[in-house]
């Protein structure tokens, strides 16, 4: 029924009405000229009925036969909605032009998704896609999947799998990273461990190698504390990388002054642009600083489904160098903020045993810290050939 009523609507149909004579004899010439008549109705004595064009043209003869007057009530269908509208061109123009890119749009890609990632950036894979044809406004049914799929993974080394999987005007990636080998260290070159700074030694522990320190051992920069040098027990030595950890007890000092005056840059305007997307399209309403400017994109998504309709805020933040004063309450805080600052990125993986810290009320603070740490650092070791001269 539902294609009969679009047939109808396309070719145009009329309702009317028919009044007066003798109704019995009308329904019957209908039937006799095979003219098709539905929705017929009967009100006191006054026939209602719709009708195709072509079927209304003769049904003029029959209520003249019938002495029945008939007048049209409403007339249906494209037929009759362009009639009206001949004269504007550019309603017709228009409905064409949605069509068609309805029509262009549905074998189109909408939108790509990345799932699976988490150490490899969307970017720089859809980046890849994008070189490879897989991108925002590509045809969804020129795509060589498995071509694209393998020339992908020659360019993404940090992925192992991937997939490509494209429903409707959506295509999802999905990926699997690789998981990296560890780097086998090589242990062919001989080499000492030596001091990186003074101290005072509390373990020593080598692991290959022998050992030139022992615990209380006063230490400087550069003193050998492991050597590479092992005596075999037929009283031959032999050269290796020496291995192990020394910790000895150091002395560090951190020193830092808070200007009176605050160095800041602070907002001083901010101008706002937009860019439309369409597809792999961006159209910038207005110049665009891509440099200093923040991006926020939102898109239509309609039942789960993303439009290829969006638009991008650009957020253009303009800064002006100041010199802040601060009260000496603040420059205290400020200046005690940027000494924590400062030892805990030098104490990051130190043990800090004993700690003296003194302020001087201006911002200035000094600190004398006794730590334990690991001193030892690999030195290469200096190998002298020397020939022997032949009897």
């Amino acid at each position: 029924m539902l294609f009969v009523n679009f047939v109808r609507f396309i070719l145009g149909y009329v309702r009317f009405t028919a009044r007066g004579g003798f109704p019995e004899r009308f329904l019957n010439l209908c039937r006799l000229n095979k003219i098709i008549l539905w929705n017929l109705r009967n009100t006191n004595g006054v026939i209602s009925a719709c009708t195709d064009c072509a079927s209304y043209k003769k049904i003029r003869s029959v209520s003249r036969k019938s002495g029945m007057k008939v007048r049209i009530k409403r007339k249906h269908g494209l037929p009759f909605f362009l009639n009206k509208h001949k004269r504007r061109v550019g309603i017709l123009v228009g409905g064409f032009l949605c069509a068609s890119l309805l029509l262009i749009l549905s074998t189109r890609i909408w939108s790509v998704d990345v799932i699976g990632n988490n150490n490899v950036p969307s970017e720089r894979i859809l980046g890849v896609f994008e070189e490879l044809g897989i991108r925002k406004g590509a045809s969804a049914k020129r795509t060589d999947i498995k071509t694209t799929e393998l020339a992908a993974l020659e360019k993404l080394d940090e992925l192992s799998w991937l997939n490509i999987n494209i429903s409707g005007s959506k295509a999802v990636i999905e990926v699997r990273e690789a998981v990296e080998s560890p780097e086998i260290e090589n242990d062919d070159t001989p080499a000492d461990i030596v001091a990186a700074r003074d101290g005072i030694i509390t373990i020593i522990r080598p692991f290959n190698g022998t050992a030139e320190q022992e615990a209380g051992n006063a230490v400087v920069k550069g003193d050998l504390l492991i050597s590479g040098i092992k005596e075999n027990g037929d009283l031959t030595v032999s050269f290796c990388k020496a291995k192990g950890y020394v910790v000895a007890k150091t002395s560090r000092s951190m020193n830092y002054s808070q200007p009176q005056k605050l160095n800041a840059r602070k907002p001083a305007r901010i101008k706002k642009r937009y860019i439309i997307n369409f597809l792999s399209f961006n159209i910038p309403l207005g110049v665009i600083n891509r440099e200093n400017s923040s991006f926020e994109k939102s898109e239509i998504v309609i039942n789960g489904v993303t439009l290829p309709f969006g638009i991008t805020e650009c957020t253009e933040l303009f800064f002006e160098e100041a010199q802040i004063p601060l009260s000496p309450e603040k420059q205290n805080a400020v200046g005690f903020m940027r000494f924590a600052d400062m030892c805990a990125e030098e104490f990051r993986y130190l043990e800090v045993s004993e700690s003296k810290v003194t302020a001087d009320g201006k911002g200035g603070f000094s600190g004398e810290f006794e730590c334990l740490e690991n001193i030892g650092k690999e030195h290469p070791m200096q190998i002298e050939q020397t020939k022997t001269a032949d009897p």
